[in-house]
């Protein structure tokens, strides 16, 4: 019997954007995500606040579970890090996220016309100094709204 060799091009999608990203920052996998997404009750039609945008591998599962109704704001303090995720993802053709570049700690979440006071259902923190957001996270979470903090290293 003859071996033939098969080589089969798949087109990209989303599913594989974790495994396959290149990594700016330390990323969350996605058993971690799937955690994240059922803790901070992601659906569509929410609006929810990640800060630490990182590489924007939570950034896409956050988008993916929003849905066309949703919406993702996403703060990132380092320049490269957000201009590279906001590329990233637009080529994904991601729509329903706002990127900002942003020091949260400093400037905090709310955003004119966009994102104000007791708006947001969620809030996911993914920094240094996390402690150093929450006030804030307090004010655009609405009132039953949850918040995740994922810190990996501590200041």
């Amino acid at each position: 019997m003859d071996e033939k060799n098969y080589m089969f091009v798949l087109k990209p999608n989303k599913t594989k954007f974790t495994d396959t990203m290149l990594q700016r920052t330390q990323i969350l996998y996605h058993m971690d995500i799937a955690s994240i997404i059922n803790f901070l009750d992601i659906q569509p039609g929410k609006k929810v606040v990640e800060s630490g945008t990182g590489s924007g591998s939570l950034s896409l599962a956050f988008s993916k579970h929003l849905g066309t109704t949703g919406h993702l704001f996403t703060f990132e303090f380092n320049k490269e890090r957000y201009e590279k995720a906001e590329e990233e993802l637009a080529k994904l053709d991601v729509k329903n996220a706002s990127f900002f570049n942003r020091n949260a700690y400093l400037d905090g979440f709310l955003v004119d016309g966009k994102l104000g006071i007791g708006e947001a259902d969620a809030v996911f923190l993914d920094l240094p100094s996390p402690w150093n957001a929450v006030e804030h996270a307090s004010k655009v979470l609405s009132r039953g709204g949850r918040i995740c903090n994922f810190s990996p290293c501590i200041e």
